[in-house]
């Protein structure tokens, strides 16, 4: 793999990256807001489970595996049979998906009962819970409508390795929620009907911010109604599949929700929340990387060659340069995650408790940050290779893994809830790795042990600096001057030290990151 590629490929997960974070921002501000205006209680558990509703279906027929079946069809027709044969098929995924999306919506809002029984059945104990989630779900089933046309136009301009507006919507949707949230929660007899708004009205908002660069990219079509095209029958052989595989993984959240319906009021809130924030490092470095590697694995794989040698280079590298920050991130977590909860969610209607119940659960969810990263980027591999079922029977066999793991720790609550999905995690990493090594060859493990050895130690001495810190606070305080600047003062610090550290070894992974960086602060257009 070349310096060009490699280059261009951090470049990409720079872009993705930087926008993710401003997203993820936007989204913590939100849960900040939310967990101010209406803490962790039954009516804020009905929210998370009917918000959980519409967001598990569209990665069903779009971002989980629309996004990731059509990403390697349409660069292969482009690649073989130019652009307009590929605008074409590109037409008539949007014409399927259209006559799905109408489907869904009114069996969604028609079913909304039977979907929150799917997901939390134990608020039957509870008939105002119960009722007020149906509700909501019905409110906000929409969204899946607005949602899902964003991740087709996701896979088409990512397609065109452009990933700015796609990775920038999201910052839309938390923009829109925290505006409700203030506006409009004074003007309902129940508040929390002001968030499901914010939904609604982000769906929309992402929708539109697309639509001048699919313009600008010539992909602002008319759809079309012509499925029975090669192309067609290709995406839906491996959509299928890919199908299956996003179930089983949502169906491993619906098995924790379930599990989590039955615990006490508000504790679905705080598994939310401390889910959250893993999915804010999560989101911003390994699904970054993730995003801007299958592009550019589909490219080799539509090829044609049986030499896979590009390929496991752009897995090497794109893995090696998630672990730089992921690994940091768990143990930074597992360090000081009582005194980031207890400054970012202690006040307003979040109490003490609570935000114990969140900082352990948070710290329970962070080592898990290392495995599903590594997960992304391996599943990624299996679907620029079209091989969608190896991934699929690895997730079905950690649903029954998990499960049971979830049953088992049920008695420590949402922390064994949280424990149970981290274990299962690092069981789904070592299979995947396992049977990617078996169907393509090596995998360039020396270089990889090499490099997670040298995160793991810079990384334990970053932990160990970031709690030392912060011994000195007293997290019952909350948000106190005191607390933030302690607080403050160990992030900055042991991020400096593990940035210092890679720089002093010449850290490949850390040279690339500080080029990207640079160029990017100093570009002159």
């Amino acid at each position: 793999m070349n310096d060009l590629i490699k280059s261009q490929l951090t470049k990409h997960a720079g872009v993705v990256a930087f926008f993710t974070t401003l997203s993820r921002i936007a989204g913590l501000a939100r849960d900040m807001v939310t967990a101010h205006l209406f803490g962790a209680n039954a009516t804020m558990d009905a929210f998370n489970i009917a918000f959980t509703i519409p967001n598990t279906l569209r990665r069903f027929v779009a971002e989980g595996a629309l996004t990731v079946a059509f990403i390697p069809v349409y660069t292969e027709v482009m690649k073989r049979e130019g652009l307009d044969s590929a605008k074409r098929f590109y037409q008539s995924v949007l014409g399927l998906l259209l006559i799905t999306l109408v489907i869904l919506v009114i069996l969604g809002v028609l079913g909304a009962t039977g979907l929150v029984y799917a997901f939390a059945s134990g608020f039957a104990k509870r008939p105002d819970q119960m009722e007020l989630a149906v509700s909501l779900t019905r409110w906000m089933f929409v969204y899946v409508f607005f949602i899902s046309l964003v991740a087709l136009s996701m896979g088409a301009l990512n397609s065109h390795k452009h990933f700015t507006t796609p990775a920038a919507s999201p910052i839309l949707l938390n923009l829109a929620m925290i505006g409700c949230a203030y506006g409009l929660h004074s003007y309902f007899q129940q508040p929390i009907y002001a968030l499901a708004i914010g939904v609604v009205l982000g769906g929309i908002l992402q929708l539109a911010v697309q639509l001048p660069t699919l313009a600008r990219y010539g992909l602002l079509l008319k759809p079309s109604f012509q499925f029975h095209t090669k192309p067609i029958r290709k995406l839906l052989k491996v959509l299928f599949p890919s199908v299956f595989g996003v179930a089983i993984y949502q169906i491993n959240l619906m098995v924790l929700r379930q599990l989590g319906s039955y615990l006490p009021a508000g504790q679905i809130t705080c598994y939310s929340t401390a889910d959250r924030l893993m999915q804010l490092a999560l989101g911003i470095f390994a699904i970054s990387i993730a995003t801007a590697t299958l592009p550019a694995m589909s490219e080799h794989t539509a090829e044609g060659s049986d030499d896979h040698q590009k390929l496991v280079q752009t897995w090497n590298f794109s893995t090696r340069l998630t672990n730089f920050i992921t690994f940091p991130a768990a143990i930074g977590l597992c360090a000081i995650g009582l005194p980031i909860v207890s400054v970012l969610f202690f006040h307003g209607a979040y109490d003490w408790e609570a935000t114990k119940l969140t900082a352990y659960a948070t710290i329970a969810f962070a080592p898990g940050l290392i495995t599903v990263a590594f997960s992304r980027t391996t599943v990624q591999a299996f679907y620029a290779l079209q091989d969608m079922r190896t991934p699929v029977w690895i997730a079905a066999l950690i649903l029954v893994i998990n499960l049971g793991l979830g049953i088992a720790l049920m008695p420590y609550q949402v922390v064994g809830l949280a424990l149970s999905l981290t274990l299962s995690s690092f069981i789904q990493t070592f299979l995947l790795i396992y049977f990617l090594r078996r169907k393509i060859g090596r995998l360039g493990a020396k270089s990889m042990l090499k490099s997670m050895l040298s995160q793991t130690l810079t990384a334990g001495f970053m932990g160990l600096i970031a709690y030392w810190i912060c011994s000195f606070g007293d997290w019952t305080l909350g948000h106190s001057f005191k607390n933030m600047l302690l607080l403050g003062a160990s992030l900055g610090a042991s991020m400096l030290f593990y940035a210092g550290v890679n720089w002093v070894l010449k850290s490949e992974e850390a040279l690339l990151v500080k080029q990207v960086l640079l160029s990017k602060l100093f570009k002159k257009s």
